[in-house]
Formats: structure tokens, sequence, C-alpha cells
């Protein structure tokens, strides 16, 4: 009767004009057990919701909720600009907002002589 070990938070990701969102599920998750970083292209995101102390394992009667260690990797579209990517920590959900990067405006070109 163990909640411990190896969990995954539920994500939801989805795209807007300016940027790629995530949305992860962290309830009882402290934000400085949480770590989110890029390399090569992909969003890493990992931390630990810690077991309850103040009560034995012995004197629960169920044990629902997942504790231990989470991670959870996406791949980025190239279309993201990883120096800008914004994370926040509300009401339980880690917020990740990845801003596009900006596009090449089209410009007219001056001939020169």
């Amino acid at each position: 009767m163990t909640g411990t070990g190896l969990w995954m938070p539920a994500v939801d990701i989805y795209e807007t004009k300016d940027a790629v969102c995530v949305r992860a599920e962290l309830p009882g998750v402290d934000k400085n057990a949480v770590s989110v970083g890029v390399k090569d292209g992909v969003l890493r995101l990992q931390g630990e919701r810690k077991f309850d102390k103040e009560v034995k394992e012995e004197d629960y009667h169920r044990i629902e909720r997942s504790y231990g260690m989470f991670h959870r990797s996406f791949t980025l579209p190239s279309s993201v600009d990883p120096e800008k990517i914004i994370a926040r920590m509300k009401d339980g959900v880690l917020e990740i907002d990845l801003p596009k990067k900006e596009q090449a405006k089209p410009r007219q070109i001056k001939i020169s002589a």
C-alpha cells in the first residue's frame, strides 16, 4: 500500500499565434522542488512530490495520491525561442510559455547601382 515511486503528472500542450504553452498538474509540489530546462531542443520537467511524514504509512487506510520523483520531456518545435521561455507555478499548475521566434518580415530590397 504505497503511492511512492516514479509518477507522471498530467500535461496539456497547446499553441497560440505567439507561443506554445505547456500546463502540468503538480498539486502538492513545492515550486522549489521542480526543475524546468531546455537542452538540444527538448523541454525537460522534473521534480519530486514528497510523502507527508506527519502520518505513518502504516496508519493509512488508503493511499491513492502519487509521491516521489517525476520526469517529463517534450521535443520543442523549431518555431520556439528557447531563450525566452517563462515558467511559473499557479494554483498547483506549472505554466510554461514558450514564445515563438520573430518571423522574418518581408521587406523590399533596394537595388543599388
